[in-house]
């Protein structure tokens, strides 16, 4: 194993000249090796050990699972010069492989879930000028306004799914704007990714991607104000399924063009276009793409003893939002990040409260209602064109409580639901503990009969010698959406502080 882990890294490394720390620019390189299990006594891994993880977790027990992976950040500087030096061109990148072992699906034998397969979560190079990245590969994100470390995951985009590979251009961190003396600031991202063509319903089609977010407040201010959106589209393709009468498409083809794109990139409508015979009919009275995302607004207070930060996260996808009749529907939270001192044995670090509500969806117009104020039944992440919905290799990229046991037989048939979440992290000497707990009520996209689900996760890390990491967690569901399972999994962890020696 320590051959093949040094021959992935020479590769990564080869002809760059670097070495494992350069002590003058501070530029680190990290890396970990991972092995570890999980068993269950309904032979499915519950809800919350599976979710947000990337994808990379099988649905599937007993299981073995391996990771290991190594990466490389940007330079630190030190010097006096720093500030000129950090606007000056550096790179990085990042490699991740993970493995798993477990039994077919059960359930369903002919799930395209990815078991017994070898992934590759993160694969990646990046390069900044200044404030500003570009990368290439897959590489792990969240978009939205979100506590982003306890959260049940972002309405659009969470980290359930396997990282798509994407070009993107951003500015991650909030750049302030100098004619405001840094009062206000922002950070956003402009990105075109691929979607995967072992799909049922579309081949060969793409992610339009981008993000703009404000902060208000002066920077070493108490009070912060956030706001911004997020604009995702599905757009272009072939289709795998019949469509004789050009409803979704024309003569199988999804608008690719590049006049399709610019299309996609600002929301026109094909309405009054003269060239809609050349797109399915559904889209010559819309617009070409599956589009949604959502309007985010938030406020952070800093206190000497607590961080506050309260979010909402609004839905849209076909105009609902825009006439409110959806404005009961999205994502809310509230995150309390404690500033205990490092004295004490135990502390708690921080709890997250969320509600997500998506019952109204706009209401039961439906949205070939040609009032458009009086649209409706949104099916949230389900399409039309895109019939596998917003996914990427069988997992929902948005929030994990709208997302089926398997999007190949039925996707997003849950797609209205209330949901309760809190989690809590807290620390004991070298423990780390970390909760999560989650009451849902589920509803098909129509009809009315209710599914209750409970699910919980208790996880504990032990960091031991030579940089060794001991996890155990402990998780179950009980309800009616998924099997009653009780599942326990342990791994261990090893930290490379010199990828290039495994020491």
């Amino acid at each position: 194993m320590n051959k093949i882990y040094k021959i992935i890294y020479l590769i990564l490394i080869s002809n760059c000249g670097i070495t494992a720390q350069d002590s003058t620019n501070n530029k680190s390189y990290k890396g970990f090796i991972e092995l570890g299990t999980i068993i269950s006594t309904s032979g499915e891994t519950p809800f919350w050990m599976r979710s947000n993880q990337y994808g990379i977790v099988p649905s599937t027990a007993p299981s073995v699972l391996f990771r290991s992976g190594i990466s490389s950040g940007y330079k630190n500087y030190i010097s006096k010069e720093s500030k000129i030096k950090a606007n000056k061109f550096d790179w990085g990148y990042g490699l991740e492989i993970a493995g798993n072992l477990s039994p077919k699906n059960n359930l369903d034998p002919d799930s395209r879930r990815p078991e017994n397969k070898i992934l590759f979560p993160e694969i990646y190079v990046k390069a900044k000028f200044g404030a500003f990245e570009i990368y290439v590969g897959r590489r792990r994100e969240i978009v939205g306004l979100v506590d982003t470390t306890l959260t049940s995951g972002s309405y659009i985009w969470s980290g359930n799914a396997l990282p798509m590979p994407k070009v993107q251009i951003s500015n991650p961190d909030y750049v302030p704007l100098g004619f405001t003396k840094g009062f206000i600031s922002f950070k956003g991202n402009y990105a075109h990714g691929w979607f995967e063509n072992n799909r049922t319903d579309v081949k060969n089609f793409y992610l339009h991607q981008k993000t703009l977010y404000l902060k208000i407040g002066k920077p070493n201010g108490k009070f912060h104000i956030y706001g911004g959106f997020n604009h995702q589209v599905q757009w272009g393709g072939e289709l795998k399924y019949p469509d004789p009468n050009n409803i979704s498409a024309y003569n199988g083809k999804v608008g690719s063009s590049f006049s399709n794109y610019v299309g996609v990139v600002t929301g026109r409508s094909l309405a009054a276009s003269t060239d809609t015979i050349k797109v399915g009919k559904n889209d010559s009275g819309n617009r070409g793409g599956n589009h949604l995302g959502t309007l985010d607004i938030g406020f952070e207070i800093k206190t000497q003893r607590v961080d506050i930060l309260c979010y909402r996260q609004n839905i849209y996808e076909d105009g609902s939002l825009f006439y409110l009749n959806n404005i009961t529907d999205g994502l809310n939270g509230i995150s309390l990040k404690f500033k205990s001192g490092q004295d004490k044995s135990f502390s708690i670090k921080k709890i997250t409260f969320e509600f997500l509500n998506t019952l109204s969806q706009g209401g039961e117009g439906g949205s070939e209602n040609t009032i458009s104020r009086l649209r409706g039944q949104d099916s949230y992440f389900r399409n039309g064109v895109y019939r596998d919905g917003w996914s990427y290799c069988n997992q929902s990229l948005g929030t994990v409580f709208i997302n089926s046991p398997d999007i190949s037989i039925e996707p997003f048939e849950n797609s209205k639901v209330q949901a309760y979440y809190i989690a809590l992290q807290s620390t004991c000497k070298q423990m780390i503990f970390r909760m999560q707990l989650s009451y849902s009520d589920n509803f098909k996209y129509r009809g009315v009969v209710k599914k209750d689900q409970y699910s919980a996760l208790l996880k504990t890390i032990v960091n031991i010698k030579n940089n060794y990491q001991l996890q155990a967690q402990l998780s179950f569901d009980s309800g009616n959406l998924f099997n009653d399972s009780i599942s326990l999994g342990l791994s261990l962890k090893k930290k490379l502080t010199n990828p290039f020696s495994l020491k």
